[in-house]
């Protein structure tokens, strides 16, 4: 909730805050809360089993975060992106709530919003947190190691806020906006033929010496 109101006031400092926004924020976190607890005390269990840390500190700590990366990673921003999209767009129906859409459409809309997203971000991802757990993983005993964590996610949820409220375009969009950015480019041309022969001359070298000569011998 802090997270997600902070980066509206960063990024528009004079814009109205946007409740909704924040609100589904907040709602994630309790879910992202819950979910980190059992799936690292799960890691933790797995891994340690078969790569006891006494013994195999440094391998037990790789393969944890190759795990958490692989499998943990990509469930919560795909989480992330269909929570909150759900809520908001379900917030924003509530006054003609009559006439808007179902929640089994909404939510196909949020899952292929989210899928479109999810590659892009885990780049961005995987970018930050391996660093972050193989970091918290060695030192930190487990629990620790929510605490390091919500400390990273303070400014990550923020960045996550702002990729999900127009910092990121999905594949389609980017094929949209390519495809409006031609179109309107081919307009301005064939608005503009005198401009257009003016942009073809300019693009040619300007003629030597030699050939003006030849052109006109009296020069």
């Amino acid at each position: 909730f802090t997270s997600d109101s902070a980066t509206q006031y960063l990024l528009d400092p004079t814009g109205e805050w946007d409740g909704a926004r924040a609100g589904s924020g907040a709602a994630f976190g309790v879910i992202a809360t819950t979910w980190l607890h059992y799936w690292w005390g799960f890691l933790e269990g797995f891994v340690g089993a078969r790569l006891p840390v006494a013994r195999h500190r440094l391998s037990n700590t790789l393969v944890k975060v190759v795990v958490d990366q692989a499998i943990g990673a990509p469930l919560y921003i795909y989480t992330y992106y269909v929570v909150t999209n759900f809520l908001q767009e379900l917030n924003s129906q509530q006054p003609q709530m009559d006439d808007g859409k179902s929640a089994s459409v909404l939510l196909k809309e949020t899952h292929d919003n989210a899928s479109q997203m999810l590659m892009p971000t885990m780049m961005r991802h995987w970018m930050l947190w391996p660093a972050v757990h193989t970091f918290n993983f060695y030192y930190m005993p487990l629990h620790h190691r929510v605490l390091v964590q919500n400390l990273v996610l303070v400014g990550w949820s923020g960045y996550l806020s702002h990729l999900n409220n127009g910092g990121l375009m999905t594949p389609k969009e980017e094929i949209v906006v390519t495809a409006e950015t031609i179109k309107r480019r081919e307009t301005v041309q064939q608005g503009h033929p005198v401009l257009t022969r003016k942009i073809t001359v300019l693009s040619h070298p300007p003629p030597s010496a030699e050939t003006i000569a030849m052109v006109d011998p009296k020069k």
